[in-house]
């Protein structure tokens, strides 16, 4: 086995995971890594994918705590954000897309941690809920990492954790699902050209993931496991980063 597939199949397992022990770790964690290692547009394509994927398989255990009409204008928000974000992926030339995506994923996820650090809030509204949704479609379809947006409007709106992460499942489904369609219509040579194996061996190891994450999160502590994605996230982003500035590679 080739060592790229190799590091395709790691990054979607670790990128599994992090989604079943923190709610909403795929794209931040594998999408970085598979852009590095795919050309970027289907590298977020196949983040998309698998976020579907994980994101319905968490959803098939929490959707007795979704709050129905939250989700729905977070999600008329994200179907409209995907199309300025899927413009975005088919404008630019491959560096200028890692440097953005890598440049999207590190600010994110250091809004979202500054934003935990003090005590601001905003009224939980149509208004903010549709921006909120709007940011993080055009987020999925650039970057494919929707998720810190929602999360960093949780956190504003003191949103209960339970009701927040079951939420977040169908949400990302939707998000994800509109963001491949737009790059789809948009560009028909964004789907990833893979051999067959390889899609099975992803869908193994992303199956492996889950269910590894679900023994994972009845012993790991959840500060410790959102740390360790924190930080896997960071360093992707760098790299993607890195890479698009030629700093390596």
């Amino acid at each position: 086995m080739e060592p790229v597939v190799v590091l395709i199949l790691a990054a979607v397992f670790v990128g599994a995971l992090s989604q079943r022990v923190t709610g909403m770790g795929f794209g931040l964690v594998s999408g970085p890594f598979l852009v590095l290692l795919l050309d970027p547009v289907s590298g977020v394509i196949l983040v998309n994918l698998c976020g579907i994927i994980a994101s319905g398989t968490v959803f098939a255990r929490t959707w007795r705590e979704v709050e129905w009409p939250v989700f729905w204008k977070l999600a008329v928000g994200t179907v409209a954000g995907t199309v300025p974000g899927a413009l975005l992926t088919t404008a630019l030339l491959t560096a200028p897309l890692q440097i953005l995506i890598g440049a999207l994923i590190i600010a994110s996820l250091a809004v979202s941690l500054i934003i935990g650090r003090f005590g601001a809030t905003i009224p939980a509204n149509f208004g903010t809920q549709f921006t909120s949704g709007f940011v993080s479609g055009t987020m999925s379809a650039a970057a494919g990492a929707g998720g810190p947006a929602v999360s960093a409007y949780a956190v504003l709106t003191r949103w209960e954790q339970r009701q927040f992460a079951a939420t977040l499942q169908p949400f990302l489904v939707v998000g994800t699902g509109s963001a491949i369609l737009a790059k789809a219509l948009l560009d028909e040579g964004a789907w990833p050209r893979l051999d067959p194996t390889i899609w099975v061996g992803i869908g193994i190891v992303l199956v492996a993931g889950l269910l590894g994450g679900d023994l994972l999160a009845r012993r790991l502590p959840p500060t410790t496991a959102r740390i360790a994605m924190i930080v896997l996230a960071f360093g992707g982003g760098a790299a993607t980063l890195a890479k698009g500035l030629g700093l390596f590679g």
